[in-house]
């Protein structure tokens, strides 16, 4: 792919390593520097050119690798140039290879959800003119050894099948674990970092561990020894009893005046508003003919006596009737 202006003095070596501040790498002893803002337009000219190339090649809607997306993820990307060609003098870009972490919810082989943060692979292209070359693998291979993972340890974000049948030819990767999103993981995808170690090895690290360290170890600290069930009693009344009994305090706590014991039964209190006092309960209904009875029955008052002996005027018919 080849641009107006000199590539291979843009990138003086033939892998060169962009990351998202797209600054132009250090330039070769003896060359003419232009200014520094037309070297990174230019870098961001190549990268959109990238693709957008990319993106024709996979029958995508839309570039997924631009400049600015660059910019605003931290992304890195591997360009690959041309040394032997040289058309018009300046150079000319073979591919690249964009890869970044992300944090990934990915289904292992027994479909159980893990939260993994692993390399992905974003986008990769090689021009059509120099395919089948071997660039691409030197590409692959370069970005290996600078991120120091494995083939089966990526995570492939919506591979073609040109990419799948790479990855197959060249690292032996052809058994994919299902997953529910667009990206693709390998067999062995789990085998390391993504699985915590097995029983039998986290039995096997702490045996030799112990018997690496000379240092020895504390004292086992010895347990009561546990009563039997027969052993145990059940709540006596006895002990209920003594519970109950106050145990007087000590002096001076036992010269404070205590205070009055409030009565038993305290009286009752009025329901009615105010201190109204309660009424008693009533007496029994009496009839009328005994009433009577115990009114003849009843002796004279001593001053009803006295008035009626004083009274001359009065009959013993008058004074009976009045009595």
């Amino acid at each position: 792919m080849e641009f107006p202006f000199d590539v291979d003095a843009l990138l003086p070596e033939r892998i060169t390593v962009l990351d998202q501040h797209l600054r132009p790498p250090a330039r070769r002893p003896g060359t003419t520097t232009p200014a520094r803002v037309d070297l990174q337009q230019q870098l961001m000219t190549i990268v959109d050119e990238l693709g957008k190339a990319s993106a024709k090649a996979q029958n995508l809607p839309a570039p997924i690798t631009s400049a600015s997306r660059m910019q605003s993820n931290r992304h890195v990307i591997y360009v690959l140039k041309d040394t032997s060609a040289r058309p018009a003098g300046k150079g000319a870009i073979i591919g690249f290879l964009k890869v970044g972490y992300k944090k990934l919810f990915v289904l292992d082989d027994r479909e159980a959800h893990n939260e993994v943060e692993p390399l992905c692979i974003l986008d990769f292209y090689i021009h059509e003119s120099v395919q089948r070359h071997g660039h691409g693998r030197e590409l692959f291979q370069h970005m290996l050894q600078k991120e120091r993972v494995e083939p089966h340890q990526l995570a492939i974000d919506r591979p073609s099948q040109k990419l799948l049948k790479f990855l197959n030819k060249h690292y032996n990767l052809e058994t994919t674990v299902p997953q529910v999103n667009n990206f693709v993981i390998f067999e062995g995808f789990f085998a390391h970092q993504h699985r915590p170690p097995a029983p039998s090895l986290r039995a096997t690290r702490h045996s030799r561990a112990a018997a690496a360290d000379p240092t020895p170890a504390a004292p086992a600290r010895k347990l009561p020894p546990k009563r039997a069930e027969g052993d145990i009693k059940p709540y006596s009344s006895s002990d209920r009893e003594f519970l109950k009994v106050a145990v007087e305090p000590p002096w001076p706590l036992n010269r404070a005046p205590r205070r009055a014991t409030p009565p038993a039964h305290p009286p009752p209190r009025s329901s009615s508003l105010g201190n109204s006092p309660e009424r008693g309960p009533l007496r029994p209904f009496v009839p009328e003919q005994e009433l009577l009875r115990s009114l003849r029955l009843c002796p004279p008052h001593p001053t009803a006596r006295l008035l009626l002996a004083t009274d001359p005027g009065g009959s013993p018919a008058q004074r009976r009737r009045t009595r």
